[in-house]
């Protein structure tokens, strides 16, 4: 992998650019006038990480280009400002403070509402398993762009770590967070958010084991809570409780500590 800039880069773009490729460590290289394919051909990649005024994408051979959004978060927000509820803030029983543990963070979207719930004294530490992924991730939650005040400081909020979520579990001590969260991705999603797509090549698609959920029970001091798409059964093969079972896209279980989890 490589990284570079759009064609006219201005000097924030280039001051960008040079951060990203030296946290990352990757070869920086100037774009000067040529195109994306021959800088391929050039340096035999396949993967651009191409800098903007607009953040950083993954511009991929023949594949749509992989970028950070906020999708869904960003209305999700404004209705929490205007008083309305979030069925995933509902489930998990956010309030101002808690720490919740996304483990499987992907675009990021629900670790937003995450942290737009539980405020500046609240924390939400998300995991994606794929390290393209988080790097993007990671990036644009520091710098993407919004007129909004309450997405831009939940954003900032967020904490990026890459690994397994099983892995990382084991890590933790017990009771550390309040609520683990997982959210695998959906192998059938109906969903066209902005950026799914180019996801898809990178996104972690293995099932959730009962080994991550007796960790997660251990890790959590209050409940564990599974968002899966309509029609999938992961939540009885794992002991869930259903939260509702209705006619949507998307339904949520959990599992409250008991005894000695």
């Amino acid at each position: 992998m490589i990284v570079t800039t759009g064609l006219e880069p201005n000097a924030a773009t280039i001051a960008h650019a040079q951060r990203f490729a030296s946290q990352y460590a990757l070869p920086l290289v100037k774009r000067r006038d040529e195109s994306l394919d021959q800088l391929r051909s050039k340096y035999a990649v396949d993967e651009i990480f191409v800098v903007s005024a607009k953040g950083v994408r993954l511009d991929l051979r023949e594949e749509d280009a992989f970028f950070f959004h906020p999708n869904n978060a960003a209305f999700r927000i404004k209705r929490l400002e205007r008083g309305d509820t979030d069925t995933m803030l509902s489930v998990c029983q956010i309030a101002p403070g808690d720490r919740v543990l996304d483990a499987t963070l992907g675009l990021g979207a629900d670790a937003i509402v995450f942290a737009y719930g539980v405020g500046e004294s609240g924390r939400v530490l998300g995991i994606e398993s794929q390290p393209v992924v988080a790097m993007l991730v990671a990036d644009g939650l520091k710098t993407w762009q919004t007129n909004s005040p309450s997405l831009k400081q939940a954003m900032e909020r967020v904490e990026v770590a890459a690994g397994h979520h099983l892995d990382v579990l084991r890590s933790l001590p017990d009771h550390s967070f309040d609520v683990v969260y997982f959210d695998p991705m959906f192998a059938n999603t109906e969903q066209a958010s902005t950026g799914i797509q180019g996801i898809r090549k990178y996104a972690n698609y293995e099932p959730l084991t009962q080994e991550a959920v007796t960790e997660a029970l251990r890790v959590a001091k209050r409940r564990v809570v599974l968002k899966e798409g309509k029609g999938s059964q992961a939540f009885q093969r794992l002991g869930f409780m259903p939260y509702r079972t209705n006619q949507h896209q998307v339904v949520y279980s959990y599992r409250d500590k008991i005894g000695g989890e």
